[in-house]
């Protein structure tokens, strides 16, 4: 992750420290502040910039956004680039929260490794927790898809028979 000051210094951004710690000030590039005059204040501690004069805000993002005079969206690509590398999911991990709530889990997706946990005995458990989900997703789906065949028996007209009798 990038901090603020990262930011500040990548773009050439002067900064002046306060009396606090992890406070800085700065002349503000928009409002064109001279001399003494600090509007601007960047936060390192939150890792955010606000301007008490033109009202500007944000994270670090932003403040690489605004310094540049881009996008979000384009701040965050140069900032954060993405790799051609995709990391393979597995199944479960692309179950969505509602879908989740179906099965009756929790919307809560616990797949980061706890703290003091052993990494190898995360990965076993994760892996089994994961497949377990899995599992019950798919028993879930076709569940529903009997229902539903057995529904649609049940709603469907009866044919006629084609046996007559005969008189």
């Amino acid at each position: 992750m990038v901090s603020i000051e990262e930011v500040a210094a990548r773009n050439g951004f002067v900064l002046y420290p306060t009396s606090r710690p992890g406070q800085w000030k700065a002349h503000c590039p928009v409002c064109g502040d001279k001399g003494r005059d600090f509007h601007l204040y960047v936060s390192s501690v939150k890792d955010t910039f606000y301007c008490h004069k033109c009202g500007e805000k944000g994270g670090a993002v932003a403040f690489h956004a605004w310094l540049r005079g881009i996008s979000f969206e384009a701040a965050k690509a140069e900032m954060y680039p993405q790799g051609t590398r995709k990391q393979n999911l597995h199944p479960a991990e692309r179950l969505t929260a509602v879908q989740l709530a179906e099965l009756g889990f929790t919307t809560h997706k616990p797949w980061r490794t706890p703290k003091g946990v052993n990494p190898w005995e995360w990965r076993r458990h994760r892996k089994a927790m994961l497949d377990w989900v899995w599992e019950e997703w798919q028993e879930y789906e076709r569940f529903k898809r009997e229902q539903t065949e057995r529904l649609m028996c049940l709603l469907a007209p009866e044919e006629p028979t084609t046996t007559q009798v005969s008189v």
